[in-house]
Formats: C-alpha cells, structure tokens, sequence
C-alpha cells in the first residue's frame, strides 16, 4: 500500500504527486509502493542527474513514472490516447480511494 505521504497534486495529462521523501538516491525505494499499489511491471529503467525515468505496463497500457527529486515530485505520463484514458482513471480512483 502507498502510504499516506503521496499528496496528489493537480496536473493536466498526468497523475502527479508530491513525495516528500524523495531525494537524489532514493526514487527506486520511494516509487517502488506506487508500482505495487499499481500492480505495474517494470519494462526498463533510466537515472538521470535529476530524474528517474521508469516505462512501465499497467493493465497492457505502457505508461511513463517518472521522480524528479529537485521538485519532490513522481507523475505517471501516457504515451498514447489508451494511456491518456488510464491516467483518467486512476485520477479518478484514487482521488476516491486515497490510500491511507
């Protein structure tokens, strides 16, 4: 279950959270509760300087997670119009089922 620090903040064409905890080395730790909760797969991987960028299956859908440590913040990104009408859906989820 995520715990209850991912603040969901208002973003067009995404899923974004605030994430308190996140820091330069710790994204794979701190994003691994959201996979989970998701129950998304792990395709492939990338670190950046100031960004880890995941592309990961949902459902069948391939979506972009994405954790930018300088902002604290994680966001899930569709790659096409199926993943835009995911990312709809699990803003709507989890707007009315908050993990606690």
């Amino acid at each position: 279950m995520v715990p209850s620090n991912w603040q969901l903040m208002a973003s067009d064409g995404a899923l974004a959270f605030y994430q308190p905890q996140l820091d330069a080395d710790n994204a794979k730790e701190v994003c691994q509760p959201l996979l989970e909760t998701l129950a998304a797969s792990v395709l492939e991987w990338q670190q950046d300087a100031d960004m880890m960028t995941w592309l990961i299956d949902f459902e069948g859908t391939r979506l972009m997670l994405k954790a930018a440590h300088y902002t604290q913040s994680v966001w899930l990104e569709a790659l096409d119009e199926e993943g835009d009408e995911v990312i709809s859906f699990l803003r709507r989820w989890w707007t009315r089922h908050p993990p606690l």
